[in-house]
Protein backbone atom coordinates (compact mmCIF):
# COMPACT_ATOMS: atom_id res chain seq x y z
CA UNK A 1 0.00 0.00 0.00
CA UNK A 2 1.80 3.33 -1.12
CA UNK A 3 2.50 5.88 1.72
CA UNK A 4 -0.16 8.90 -0.11
CA UNK A 5 0.92 12.33 0.88
CA UNK A 6 -2.63 13.10 1.12
CA UNK A 7 -4.63 9.89 2.12
CA UNK A 8 -8.26 9.19 0.87
CA UNK A 9 -9.59 8.91 4.60
CA UNK A 10 -8.47 8.47 8.25
CA UNK A 11 -10.58 6.23 9.68
CA UNK A 12 -8.86 5.70 13.11
CA UNK A 13 -8.20 9.11 13.70
CA UNK A 14 -11.77 9.38 15.98
CA UNK A 15 -11.07 6.47 17.59
CA UNK A 16 -7.28 7.64 18.41
CA UNK A 17 -8.66 10.98 19.98
CA UNK A 18 -10.93 8.53 22.42
CA UNK A 19 -8.62 5.26 22.64
CA UNK A 20 -8.08 5.40 26.55
CA UNK A 21 -11.94 6.25 26.78
CA UNK A 22 -12.77 3.14 23.93
CA UNK A 23 -10.16 1.29 25.99
CA UNK A 24 -11.78 1.73 29.09
CA UNK A 25 -15.39 1.26 27.81
CA UNK A 26 -14.63 -2.09 26.10
CA UNK A 27 -12.44 -3.24 29.18
CA UNK A 28 -16.14 -2.48 31.50
CA UNK A 29 -18.00 -4.90 28.55
CA UNK A 30 -15.67 -7.25 29.23
CA UNK A 31 -16.21 -7.31 32.92
CA UNK A 32 -19.71 -7.34 32.28
CA UNK A 33 -19.97 -10.65 30.69
CA UNK A 34 -23.16 -9.71 28.91
CA UNK A 35 -21.73 -9.46 24.73
CA UNK A 36 -24.52 -8.80 23.16
CA UNK A 37 -28.35 -7.09 23.46
CA UNK A 38 -26.54 -5.41 26.72
CA UNK A 39 -26.44 -1.94 28.35
CA UNK A 40 -24.55 -0.43 25.34
CA UNK A 41 -27.49 -1.61 22.44
CA UNK A 42 -30.13 0.10 24.88
CA UNK A 43 -28.25 3.91 25.22
CA UNK A 44 -27.02 3.57 21.84
CA UNK A 45 -30.78 3.36 20.44
CA UNK A 46 -31.25 5.79 23.27
CA UNK A 47 -28.47 8.16 21.35
CA UNK A 48 -29.95 7.51 18.28
CA UNK A 49 -33.22 8.07 19.56
CA UNK A 50 -32.15 11.44 21.08
CA UNK A 51 -30.99 12.34 17.91
CA UNK A 52 -33.15 11.37 15.47
CA UNK A 53 -35.83 12.15 17.77
CA UNK A 54 -39.81 10.23 18.44
CA UNK A 55 -39.90 6.92 16.67
CA UNK A 56 -38.60 3.22 17.21
CA UNK A 57 -34.90 1.74 16.37
CA UNK A 58 -33.80 -1.45 15.75
CA UNK A 59 -29.87 -2.05 15.84
CA UNK A 60 -28.59 -4.44 12.64
CA UNK A 61 -25.02 -5.84 12.23
CA UNK A 62 -24.85 -3.64 9.15
CA UNK A 63 -26.23 -1.30 6.75
CA UNK A 64 -26.77 -4.33 4.24
CA UNK A 65 -28.82 -6.21 6.85
CA UNK A 66 -30.88 -3.18 8.01
CA UNK A 67 -32.63 -2.66 4.35
CA UNK A 68 -32.92 -6.61 4.08
CA UNK A 69 -35.07 -6.49 7.35
CA UNK A 70 -37.08 -3.93 5.47
CA UNK A 71 -37.83 -5.62 2.40
CA UNK A 72 -38.81 -8.84 4.42
CA UNK A 73 -41.30 -6.76 6.24
CA UNK A 74 -43.24 -6.52 3.35
CA UNK A 75 -43.63 -9.75 2.62
CA UNK A 76 -42.43 -9.70 -1.21
CA UNK A 77 -43.65 -12.13 -3.92
CA UNK A 78 -42.25 -12.48 -7.45
CA UNK A 79 -45.33 -10.22 -8.34
CA UNK A 80 -44.00 -7.19 -6.60
CA UNK A 81 -41.58 -4.74 -7.47
CA UNK A 82 -38.63 -2.87 -5.85
CA UNK A 83 -37.69 0.16 -7.36
CA UNK A 84 -33.77 1.66 -6.78
CA UNK A 85 -31.39 4.32 -8.84
CA UNK A 86 -28.73 2.43 -11.30
CA UNK A 87 -26.01 4.26 -9.63
CA UNK A 88 -26.29 2.89 -5.90
CA UNK A 89 -24.16 -0.63 -5.96
CA UNK A 90 -24.59 -1.58 -2.66
CA UNK A 91 -28.31 -1.17 -2.67
CA UNK A 92 -28.42 -3.58 -5.36
CA UNK A 93 -27.80 -7.21 -3.43
CA UNK A 94 -30.37 -6.60 -0.17
CA UNK A 95 -33.27 -6.19 -3.11
CA UNK A 96 -31.86 -9.03 -5.29
CA UNK A 97 -32.36 -11.08 -2.41
CA UNK A 98 -35.55 -10.74 -1.72
CA UNK A 99 -38.23 -12.42 -3.93
CA UNK A 100 -39.14 -9.25 -6.01
CA UNK A 101 -38.36 -7.96 -9.01
CA UNK A 102 -35.26 -5.10 -9.02
CA UNK A 103 -36.51 -2.12 -11.04
CA UNK A 104 -33.46 0.21 -12.13
CA UNK A 105 -34.24 4.01 -12.20
CA UNK A 106 -31.94 6.45 -13.56
CA UNK A 107 -30.42 9.34 -11.72
CA UNK A 108 -30.06 13.13 -11.94
CA UNK A 109 -26.47 14.92 -12.79
CA UNK A 110 -26.43 15.02 -9.26
CA UNK A 111 -26.50 11.19 -8.59
CA UNK A 112 -29.75 11.32 -7.39
CA UNK A 113 -33.16 9.60 -8.47
CA UNK A 114 -34.72 11.13 -11.48
CA UNK A 115 -38.15 11.79 -10.45
CA UNK A 116 -39.49 11.44 -13.89
CA UNK A 117 -37.78 8.42 -14.68
CA UNK A 118 -39.37 7.42 -11.56
CA UNK A 119 -43.33 8.25 -12.69
CA UNK A 120 -42.26 6.12 -15.69
CA UNK A 121 -40.87 3.33 -13.87
CA UNK A 122 -44.00 3.23 -11.16
CA UNK A 123 -46.68 0.53 -11.81
CA UNK A 124 -49.50 -1.29 -10.12
CA UNK A 125 -46.92 -3.90 -8.70
CA UNK A 126 -44.21 -1.77 -7.34
CA UNK A 127 -43.94 -2.64 -3.44
CA UNK A 128 -41.36 0.14 -2.40
CA UNK A 129 -39.30 2.93 -3.74
CA UNK A 130 -35.80 3.15 -2.06
CA UNK A 131 -34.17 6.27 -2.05
CA UNK A 132 -30.58 5.89 -1.68
CA UNK A 133 -28.95 9.51 -0.48
CA UNK A 134 -25.59 9.03 -1.48
CA UNK A 135 -22.25 10.56 -1.09
CA UNK A 136 -24.72 12.30 1.94
CA UNK A 137 -26.69 14.41 -0.61
CA UNK A 138 -30.48 14.74 -0.79
CA UNK A 139 -32.70 14.52 -3.68
CA UNK A 140 -35.95 16.25 -4.85
CA UNK A 141 -37.04 13.70 -1.63
CA UNK A 142 -40.68 15.93 -1.17
CA UNK A 143 -41.44 15.13 -5.29
CA UNK A 144 -40.63 11.47 -4.94
CA UNK A 145 -42.67 11.07 -1.73
CA UNK A 146 -45.49 12.67 -3.62
CA UNK A 147 -44.82 10.52 -6.55
CA UNK A 148 -44.72 7.39 -4.35
CA UNK A 149 -47.55 8.36 -2.50
CA UNK A 150 -49.64 6.47 0.44
CA UNK A 151 -49.84 2.73 -0.97
CA UNK A 152 -45.98 2.60 -2.05
CA UNK A 153 -43.50 1.87 0.94
CA UNK A 154 -40.66 4.84 0.31
CA UNK A 155 -37.25 3.71 2.40
CA UNK A 156 -34.63 5.99 2.50
CA UNK A 157 -31.31 4.19 2.08
CA UNK A 158 -28.65 6.91 4.46
CA UNK A 159 -26.28 4.45 4.84
CA UNK A 160 -24.28 7.84 3.50
CA UNK A 161 -26.12 10.32 4.79
CA UNK A 162 -26.77 10.26 8.65
CA UNK A 163 -26.74 14.08 9.81
CA UNK A 164 -28.38 15.32 5.97
CA UNK A 165 -31.50 17.35 6.36
CA UNK A 166 -34.30 17.74 3.66
CA UNK A 167 -36.81 21.01 4.77
CA UNK A 168 -35.10 21.17 7.83
CA UNK A 169 -36.11 17.36 8.96
CA UNK A 170 -33.13 15.02 9.26
CA UNK A 171 -32.96 12.09 6.16
CA UNK A 172 -34.73 8.77 7.50
CA UNK A 173 -37.00 10.50 9.34
CA UNK A 174 -38.90 11.87 6.52
CA UNK A 175 -39.87 8.48 4.26
CA UNK A 176 -41.93 4.97 6.04
CA UNK A 177 -38.06 3.92 7.25
CA UNK A 178 -34.27 4.94 7.05
CA UNK A 179 -31.85 2.72 6.96
CA UNK A 180 -28.20 3.70 8.16
CA UNK A 181 -24.90 2.27 8.35
CA UNK A 182 -21.80 2.49 11.02
CA UNK A 183 -19.05 1.17 8.77
CA UNK A 184 -16.02 2.43 9.53
CA UNK A 185 -15.80 5.27 6.73
CA UNK A 186 -19.23 6.77 7.62
CA UNK A 187 -20.28 9.89 9.15
CA UNK A 188 -20.77 7.85 12.21
CA UNK A 189 -18.92 4.66 12.18
CA UNK A 190 -17.67 1.80 14.86
CA UNK A 191 -14.21 -0.13 14.36
CA UNK A 192 -16.30 -2.54 12.39
CA UNK A 193 -19.53 -3.21 10.93
CA UNK A 194 -23.26 -2.25 12.37
CA UNK A 195 -26.38 -0.69 11.26
CA UNK A 196 -30.18 0.36 12.27
CA UNK A 197 -33.34 1.48 11.48
CA UNK A 198 -35.55 3.97 12.03
CA UNK A 199 -39.29 3.86 11.32
CA UNK A 200 -42.24 5.72 13.50
CA UNK A 201 -44.21 2.17 12.02
CA UNK A 202 -45.00 -0.14 15.13
CA UNK A 203 -45.62 -2.75 13.05
CA UNK A 204 -42.56 -2.94 11.52
CA UNK A 205 -40.51 -2.38 14.28
CA UNK A 206 -42.02 -5.39 16.14
CA UNK A 207 -41.30 -7.63 12.66
CA UNK A 208 -37.58 -5.98 12.62
CA UNK A 209 -36.57 -7.07 16.66
CA UNK A 210 -37.73 -10.32 15.79
CA UNK A 211 -36.48 -10.64 12.67
CA UNK A 212 -33.10 -9.85 13.71
CA UNK A 213 -32.94 -13.30 16.05
CA UNK A 214 -34.46 -16.29 14.57
CA UNK A 215 -37.88 -14.39 14.69
CA UNK A 216 -37.97 -14.46 18.37
CA UNK A 217 -39.60 -12.66 20.56
CA UNK A 218 -39.60 -15.23 23.26
CA UNK A 219 -36.45 -17.26 23.62
CA UNK A 220 -36.73 -20.69 21.59
CA UNK A 221 -40.42 -19.70 20.08
CA UNK A 222 -39.69 -18.90 16.72
CA UNK A 223 -43.33 -16.93 15.05
CA UNK A 224 -41.34 -17.18 11.53
CA UNK A 225 -38.49 -18.38 10.05
CA UNK A 226 -35.47 -15.65 9.93
CA UNK A 227 -31.76 -15.51 10.18
CA UNK A 228 -30.37 -12.90 12.76
CA UNK A 229 -28.52 -9.59 13.06
CA UNK A 230 -26.87 -8.51 16.17
CA UNK A 231 -25.19 -5.81 17.01
CA UNK A 232 -22.51 -6.51 19.73
CA UNK A 233 -22.29 -4.55 22.99
CA UNK A 234 -18.82 -3.81 22.35
CA UNK A 235 -19.28 -1.97 18.68
CA UNK A 236 -22.17 -0.62 20.65
CA UNK A 237 -20.31 0.76 23.55
CA UNK A 238 -17.27 2.32 21.15
CA UNK A 239 -20.28 4.17 18.96
CA UNK A 240 -21.56 5.51 22.52
CA UNK A 241 -18.26 6.96 23.14
CA UNK A 242 -18.14 8.51 19.99
CA UNK A 243 -21.62 9.66 19.73
CA UNK A 244 -20.18 12.68 21.93
CA UNK A 245 -18.09 14.14 19.10
CA UNK A 246 -20.85 13.63 16.42
CA UNK A 247 -21.97 16.73 15.93
CA UNK A 248 -18.30 18.25 16.06
CA UNK A 249 -17.56 15.75 13.21
CA UNK A 250 -20.78 16.90 11.13
CA UNK A 251 -19.94 20.62 11.62
CA UNK A 252 -15.98 19.94 10.23
CA UNK A 253 -17.16 17.46 7.20
CA UNK A 254 -19.45 20.82 6.03
CA UNK A 255 -16.79 23.04 6.25
CA UNK A 256 -14.34 20.91 3.96
CA UNK A 257 -17.24 20.37 1.82
CA UNK A 258 -17.84 24.34 1.61
CA UNK A 259 -13.95 24.91 1.52
CA UNK A 260 -13.37 22.44 -1.31
CA UNK A 261 -17.06 23.75 -3.64
CA UNK A 262 -15.75 27.37 -2.81
CA UNK A 263 -11.51 27.39 -3.80
CA UNK A 264 -12.52 24.51 -6.67
CA UNK A 265 -14.53 27.34 -8.43
CA UNK A 266 -12.23 30.29 -7.71
CA UNK A 267 -9.40 28.04 -9.90
CA UNK A 268 -11.04 28.73 -12.90
CA UNK A 269 -11.81 25.11 -13.03
CA UNK A 270 -15.44 25.22 -14.00
CA UNK A 271 -14.27 24.44 -17.96
CA UNK A 272 -12.82 21.03 -16.78
CA UNK A 273 -15.17 20.11 -13.34
CA UNK A 274 -18.81 20.09 -12.47
CA UNK A 275 -19.78 20.12 -8.34
CA UNK A 276 -22.46 17.19 -7.33
CA UNK A 277 -25.28 19.60 -5.63
CA UNK A 278 -27.55 18.81 -2.93
CA UNK A 279 -31.11 19.67 -3.15
CA UNK A 280 -31.31 23.39 -2.45
CA UNK A 281 -33.52 22.68 0.24
CA UNK A 282 -31.48 20.61 2.04
CA UNK A 283 -28.60 20.48 4.30
CA UNK A 284 -26.25 17.96 3.40
CA UNK A 285 -23.63 16.24 5.72
CA UNK A 286 -21.05 14.86 3.08
CA UNK A 287 -19.77 11.50 3.15
CA UNK A 288 -17.65 11.76 0.20
CA UNK A 289 -16.75 14.85 -1.86
CA UNK A 290 -17.29 13.33 -5.42
CA UNK A 291 -16.79 15.97 -8.40
CA UNK A 292 -17.92 15.42 -12.05
CA UNK A 293 -14.36 15.75 -14.08
CA UNK A 294 -13.28 15.67 -18.05
CA UNK A 295 -9.96 13.31 -18.31
CA UNK A 296 -11.18 11.84 -14.99
CA UNK A 297 -8.78 8.51 -15.07
CA UNK A 298 -5.71 10.66 -16.38
CA UNK A 299 -6.68 12.90 -13.46
CA UNK A 300 -6.67 9.91 -11.25
CA UNK A 301 -2.97 8.53 -12.12
CA UNK A 302 -1.87 12.45 -12.16
CA UNK A 303 -2.94 12.47 -8.69
CA UNK A 304 -1.71 9.21 -7.52
CA UNK A 305 1.30 10.52 -8.44
CA UNK A 306 1.34 13.34 -6.89
CA UNK A 307 0.86 11.66 -3.44
CA UNK A 308 -3.23 12.17 -3.47
CA UNK A 309 -5.31 9.49 -3.00
CA UNK A 310 -8.79 9.04 -4.60
CA UNK A 311 -11.69 6.46 -5.23
CA UNK A 312 -14.60 6.44 -7.75
CA UNK A 313 -17.78 5.66 -6.29
CA UNK A 314 -19.12 3.63 -7.79
CA UNK A 315 -17.15 2.98 -11.20
CA UNK A 316 -20.19 0.54 -12.73
CA UNK A 317 -24.04 1.05 -12.43
CA UNK A 318 -25.72 -1.87 -11.72
CA UNK A 319 -27.01 -2.80 -14.58
CA UNK A 320 -23.61 -3.97 -16.02
CA UNK A 321 -22.43 -5.64 -13.11
CA UNK A 322 -21.82 -9.26 -14.12
CA UNK A 323 -23.69 -10.97 -11.07
CA UNK A 324 -26.87 -8.54 -12.35
CA UNK A 325 -26.67 -8.73 -15.85
CA UNK A 326 -29.85 -11.57 -15.04
CA UNK A 327 -32.07 -8.30 -14.90
CA UNK A 328 -32.20 -8.05 -18.76
CA UNK A 329 -30.90 -4.27 -18.91
CA UNK A 330 -28.54 -3.31 -21.43
CA UNK A 331 -25.64 -0.33 -22.12
CA UNK A 332 -27.36 2.50 -23.00
CA UNK A 333 -30.55 2.10 -20.56
CA UNK A 334 -29.44 4.04 -18.10
CA UNK A 335 -27.38 7.31 -19.58
CA UNK A 336 -27.13 9.58 -16.54
CA UNK A 337 -26.05 7.05 -14.59
CA UNK A 338 -23.16 5.57 -17.18
CA UNK A 339 -22.18 9.06 -17.68
CA UNK A 340 -21.34 9.80 -14.19
CA UNK A 341 -19.64 6.31 -13.72
CA UNK A 342 -17.10 7.84 -16.74
CA UNK A 343 -16.42 11.32 -15.24
CA UNK A 344 -16.94 10.94 -10.94
CA UNK A 345 -13.63 10.97 -8.87
CA UNK A 346 -14.25 10.96 -4.70
CA UNK A 347 -11.63 13.20 -3.81
CA UNK A 348 -9.78 13.06 -0.26
CA UNK A 349 -12.33 14.06 2.52
CA UNK A 350 -12.44 13.45 6.39
CA UNK A 351 -13.08 15.35 9.30
CA UNK A 352 -9.19 16.18 9.67
CA UNK A 353 -8.13 17.13 6.60
CA UNK A 354 -5.84 19.77 6.79
CA UNK A 355 -6.31 23.24 4.91
CA UNK A 356 -2.86 22.16 3.75
CA UNK A 357 -3.77 19.61 2.33
CA UNK A 358 -6.65 20.91 0.32
CA UNK A 359 -4.47 23.61 -1.17
CA UNK A 360 -2.11 21.01 -2.21
CA UNK A 361 -5.03 18.41 -3.68
CA UNK A 362 -7.09 21.72 -5.17
CA UNK A 363 -3.53 23.33 -6.66
CA UNK A 364 -2.83 19.80 -8.00
CA UNK A 365 -6.52 19.30 -9.84
CA UNK A 366 -5.34 22.96 -11.25
CA UNK A 367 -1.76 22.17 -12.35
CA UNK A 368 -3.13 18.82 -14.53
CA UNK A 369 -5.45 21.24 -16.45
CA UNK A 370 -3.24 24.10 -16.75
Amino acid sequence: MLNYLVPFNKVGKTAQIKKKEILSRISSIIDSDVFLNGVQNQKLKDNLSDFLGPGYICLTASGHDALFLCLEYLKLTSQDEIIFPANSYPAAFPVCLTKAKPVLVDVDKNGQIDPNDLMRKISKKTKAVIIVHLYGLVGNLSQIKSIAGNKITLIEDCAQALGSKFDNKLVGTIGDVGCFSFYPTKTISTLGDGGFIFTKNRKMYEFIQKAVSYGEKIRYQSEFISSHSRLPEIQAGILNVLFSRVNITFEKRKSVATYYKKTLMDQGLKKYIELLNSNPNSDPVEHLFVIKAQKRDFLRKYLDIKGIETYIHYPIPVHLVPAFSYLGYKLGDFQNSEYLSKQIISLPFNPYITKKDLNYVIESIKSFYA
